[in-house]
């Protein structure tokens, strides 16, 4: 019987990291519904066109950087009849959706994504593998993102290319739901709350399988009910950018994977930051008190996720961070000028843990 209960103590915590993954995170199962006769990747959605009886594949199955596989986009061109028009390569683990009324309206056309998975978690960064190639890598971002949110958004307009917001009614959209870097420009009618976002975009060539870890930024400490990634090859996901889309740049993804810190990245006491606390320091460290304080203060915050991005439209969003919860940080209590307060901290997943020794003493 004990044998049998560490067995299933051991399942349950495999479970439990497993649990807050990315699904079919390295592109190996291709088993979804086929898109002109193209495999499609078990979990993700990409943004295949299929207008007025034309289909456009934008899912390619290629040589992986671990594996047998990884997910390959690339923009191209997209049309009939002589109007054609260069469209974004990408995709998400939500829904990727275009909309456009006639061939003969393609500057109307709209363009974004929709949902993304159920989600509770709270990971610091993710990981990715990619390759970036094209002719013109240097002309636009490619982009890598994640974020996560509160509650339900809904809209009925969204920008066109021509400027002009397309009537066409979404829930959850991307730009309902990241108002502070891309907020929808046609107006939101019910907002979601924004808990999360890691952002990396850039101009770039990257030859070989490359490493990127994207941080994690947060915007407050409650906890998200749904998620979503996207990938991108190009200016995502259309007309919201600074320059054009170019046929022929390509993205290559693998092994997707978030990552839980055991990092305490600022602690504020009694409301004011401590601009000595050094995140990547075990040994003791040294906060001074006012002359003639006995008692550690009783208001200490430990917070992660704190940091500023910018869009590609100079467009800024700071990011106050996140409480770390009890479940993260258990406190043994210390003695001004004595004993050190040892604070444990422990990451996300359960996969590691560190602690750091707070000294406080009285100022002279």
């Amino acid at each position: 019987m004990k044998r049998n209960f560490l067995l299933f103590a051991a399942a349950s915590i495999v479970m439990a990291v497993s649990a807050q993954q990315v699904p079919n995170a390295g592109f190996e199962q291709w088993d979804g519904t086929p898109f002109k006769n193209n495999p499609q990747p078990n979990h993700w959605n990409a943004c295949n066109v299929s207008q007025f009886g034309f289909k456009f594949n934008f899912a390619h199955r290629e040589e992986g950087h671990s594996g047998q596989y990884c997910l390959m986009v690339q923009d191209q061109e997209v049309g009939a009849a002589g109007i054609t028009k260069t469209s974004p390569g990408y995709f998400s683990l939500g829904k990727p959706w275009v909309f456009l009324e006639n061939l003969f309206k393609v500057r109307s056309a709209s363009a974004g994504t929709t949902g993304g998975i159920e989600w509770t978690h709270r990971p610091d960064t993710l990981s990715v593998w990619i390759k970036r190639t094209g002719p013109h890598t240097d002309l636009e971002d490619f982009y890598l993102l994640y974020y996560a949110w509160r509650g339900t958004s809904k809209a009925t307009h969204y920008k066109g290319e021509n400027g002009q917001c397309t009537a066409v009614e979404k829930i959850n959209e991307e730009s309902d739901i990241r108002q502070a870097l891309d907020g929808n420009e046609c107006g939101t009618d019910v907002k979601a709350v924004q808990v999360a976002e890691g952002m990396w975009r850039e101009r770039r060539t990257y030859g070989k399988w490359t490493h990127i870890k994207v941080p994690i930024y947060y915007f407050s400490s409650q906890e998200p009910t749904m998620m979503n990634l996207i990938f991108s090859a190009s200016n995502y996901p259309n007309f919201r950018a600074n320059s054009g889309l170019y046929a022929g740049n390509s993205l290559y993804v693998d092994d997707v994977k978030l990552i839980y810190s055991d990092k305490i990245q600022q602690v504020v006491i009694d409301g004011k930051v401590w601009n000595g606390f050094d995140m990547d320091d075990e040994g003791e460290q040294v906060y001074t008190l006012p002359a003639g304080q006995t008692q550690i203060p009783s208001d200490i915050a430990f917070m992660r996720g704190i940091g500023r991005l910018t869009n590609s439209k100079g467009a800024s969003a700071s990011f106050r961070g996140r409480k770390l919860t009890a479940e993260e940080v258990t406190v043994e209590p210390g003695v001004v000028n004595g004993k050190p307060m040892l604070v444990h901290v422990k990451a996300g997943d359960g996969s590691s843990t560190r602690t750091y020794r707070i000294q406080f003493v009285t100022s002279r």
